[in-house]
């Protein structure tokens, strides 16, 4: 039972009625949600299409209980040498992984303050600690930060590729595409490491090489099964990873068969299962899509997936369900510290809720963070406020790279519909429907209202 959530800012806060009775239907629908991932992944094993090596499968409570044993031994040695830069950045290392396992925030300041210290002994040779920070600083979203981390690294040990991936990360979350660009350009032959192929395809992906992506995710995402040294965690973000790529390109078959492959590999991953969630919700299965997010949100309280079960309730017609899931996801992000959730910020635009509060943090966020997503975060916010013209450039600059996004798409089409370039307007619209004609439970819906309501040519 939920009676208190962690505050960053304020410490133990009494847990509100809406997630205190938000909790009590996650529980009470735990086991018939739990039963129906078991079945599909006992059906796709048997089927063959996955085979698990032992090592993937120790299950998360276990996995974490290792984790907290490594810890504790990381402790002792920096306990007996304080100045330890090595046991300070084995520490640091394995706080960030068990961040990453947990969606616990406060490991990923704890991996950022052991690897500064670390550090602070010692730069040179010492790069694992450079990536340990530069990764925990991108978990907390200071990616200006995260940035110069990279960039010292680099500037230290410039002939090791996975840095010159991290630098190239941490420019293309900030939008700087030249950077990136530029960073990337030498890693192509090492295009099947682990470490440098997700950064690739991203980068791929948002320069509208949707089928480059999806090639070199698959290449890693069948490497990284192979591998038996690799946490289960990691193992299921390339599935993630994949999945989300195929749900973008509207190829919802192969997503769901990601997404229930990297299941069977961490059957408890809350990324994965509100991953699902989202796609059945598109799909048109809201009340799958529902029970999946609870059970999602029975292993993290994450906004993302709260927004995912406020909608499936919504297309359902259960208002009183989906007011609470959203008064959740209200509570959810403001106790989350750092930069403004922008999933958070879609959903309010999305059912036209605080749009000057958004705009107003869309328009803080672009001076530091030009990034094509931050664009159209902008563009919406603008539509929504009335202006129309502002927000024609904005979407503009979200378009730039040419990104097979229907989201960015449908966006600039609703734009030019009310500007009243309705030729333009059309484009967009099918182009956004071309892509993906499911994008959206409630905005595929809409678009499809709207290129309708076109007048004819």
């Amino acid at each position: 039972m939920c009676l208190t959530i962690h505050s960053p800012a304020h410490g133990e806060v009494p847990c509100p009625p809406a997630i205190m009775k938000l909790r009590y239907i996650v529980i009470s629908t735990i086991a018939a949600a739990a039963a129906i991932g078991s079945v599909g992944a006992h059906q796709l094993a048997a089927r063959g299409r996955v085979t698990l090596p032992a090592a993937h499968r120790i299950s998360p409570a276990e996995q974490l209980r290792q984790r907290d044993l490594q810890i504790a031994g990381w402790g002792k040695a920096l306990d007996a040498d304080s100045a330890s830069a090595i046991a300070l950045g084995q520490l640091a290392g394995l706080y960030l992984q068990r961040g990453r396992e947990s969606g616990n925030y406060e490991d990923f300041t704890r991996a950022e303050l052991l690897a500064k210290k670390s550090l602070s002994f010692r730069e040179n040779r010492n790069g694992k600690s450079f990536v340990t920070l530069a990764s925990s600083l991108l978990a907390q979203h200071r990616f200006a930060e995260a940035r110069a981390a990279a960039k010292t690294v680099v500037e230290l040990e410039p002939d090791i590729p996975q840095y010159r991936a991290l630098l190239g990360e941490t420019q293309l979350e900030l939008g700087d595409y030249t950077g990136a660009r530029a960073s990337f350009a030498s890693l192509y032959p090492q295009r099947t490491h682990l470490s440098i192929a997700p950064r690739l395809a991203r980068f791929a992906e948002i320069s509208g090489r949707t089928v480059e992506a999806r090639r070199l995710l698959t290449v890693a995402r069948d490497a990284a099964l192979a591998r038996t040294d690799l946490p289960p965690e990691q193992i299921a973000w390339f599935h993630l990873r994949l999945g989300e790529v195929e749900a973008r390109a509207g190829r919802p078959r192969s997503a769901r068969a990601n997404f229930s492959r990297g299941l069977l590999i961490a059957p408890d991953d809350y990324r994965l299962l509100g991953a699902l969630a989202r796609l059945e919700n598109a799909q048109g299965n809201p009340r799958k899509g529902a029970e999946l997010a609870e059970r999602s949100l029975a292993e993290r309280m994450d906004p993302v997936t709260l927004g995912t079960l406020s909608e499936a309730y919504e297309i359902l017609g259960d208002t009183a369900r989906a007011g609470e899931a959203f008064r959740a996801m209200e509570v959810s992000v403001i106790a989350q510290p750092g930069a403004y959730h922008r999933a958070w910020s879609l959903f309010l635009l999305d059912h036209n809720r605080r749009i000057p509060q958004v705009l107003e943090k869309a328009r803080e966020e672009i001076t530091t963070r030009k990034d094509i997503y931050g664009y159209d975060l902008l563009a919406w916010a603008l539509f929504k406020q009335g202006l129309y013209a502002e927000a024609r450039q904005a979407a503009r600059e979200a378009l730039r790279l040419g990104t097979e996004d229907a989201s960015l798409y449908y966006h600039a089409g609703m734009i030019e519909r009310a500007l009243g370039d309705y030729a333009v307007a059309r484009d967009h619209l099918e182009r956004a429907l071309t892509i993906n004609g499911d994008f959206d439970p409630i905005q595929t819906r809409l678009a499809r209202e709207a290129l309708e309501s076109l007048p004819d040519e």
